[in-house]
């Protein structure tokens, strides 16, 4: 049997690739450049999935990934998903006097993650974003002064020393993954859906009566947000996750029943919950 390919946002050491290898050890992984680059790698079968991140427990929704999936113009959708401990160290080139330091370099997300912590080390420190936290392992080690937040996994790989542990301004960081397919997982017994919709403009409190709808089926609801449609301004697409499975009854009716009520709807996926 051949394995599973896997795009994931590279290079070797980042977060991605550490939640590509957590998902299936054996899987043969492709490194690119970007998360979106990753999910066309899907549309283009040249993977079977792409790993990336969709939700930080600190900087909430990754828009890049959400608003490729709620694209319509494409059939990707969400397979799985993997929740990991984000726990994001200050790294540099070994025997690098930290009193010097005079700028980091990581990941948007990261520096974010970061900012408490990055105050109290200078006021004058330049933060300079990279592609990712392995990149800017990999910029950093070439810099004279630079530092970079990044993990444990990614210093290893590119020997880096750590300065710093825990470096996050909350301890509590975790990062939800989605494994992005072209197709929507089997029903397990424990199963998520994620939507999303629009509702009609001229059609007051049409979305009351699609969240009506889940409360009557007994459905439960753990997420629902809002992206704008990019359309026109005042204009949302909403997304929800449901705590069931859209082959199965009572959802797959109420879905349905919510396709009546919409400007559109896309399923983005059906898959097992963690």
């Amino acid at each position: 049997m051949s394995k599973a390919t896997i795009s994931f946002l590279g290079p070797e050491g980042t977060n991605s690739e550490f939640a590509a290898l957590k998902y299936d050890k054996d899987a043969r992984l492709i490194s690119v450049r970007t998360m979106y680059e990753a999910m066309m790698n899907v549309h283009n079968n040249v993977s079977q999935y792409a790993m990336c991140a969709i939700e930080n427990s600190l900087e909430g929704s990754v828009n890049e990934v959400i608003d490729v999936l709620i694209n319509r113009s494409n059939a990707l959708m969400i397979y799985g998903e993997i929740i990991i401990k984000i726990n994001h160290l200050l790294v540099g080139p070994r025997n690098f006097d930290i009193n010097n330091l005079k700028s980091i370099y990581s990941h948007p997300q990261a520096l974010a993650q970061c900012r408490q912590s990055i105050s109290s080390l200078s006021s004058n420190i330049e933060l300079i974003p990279a592609s990712s936290t392995a990149a800017a392992v990999e910029e950093a080690m070439n810099v004279e002064n630079a530092c970079a937040i990044a993990t444990e996994h990614a210093a290893s790989h590119y020997e880096a020393e750590i300065y710093r542990e825990n470096f996050a301004d909350s301890e509590d960081n975790f990062t939800r993954f989605v494994v992005v397919s072209k197709n929507s997982h089997k029903p397990t017994g424990n199963d998520k859906t994620s939507i999303a919709f629009t509702t009609q403009h001229d059609k007051p409190g049409s979305l009351v009566e699609i969240l009506k709808l889940f409360s009557m089926h007994a459905l439960n609801l753990s997420k629902i947000e809002s992206r704008p449609t990019k359309a026109r301004l005042g204009t949302y697409v909403f997304l929800i996750d449901i705590d069931a499975h859209s082959e199965q009854e009572p959802l797959k009716s109420v879905l349905n029943e919510i396709m009546k009520i919409a400007d559109w709807l896309k399923i983005i996926g059906s898959y097992p919950k963690i």
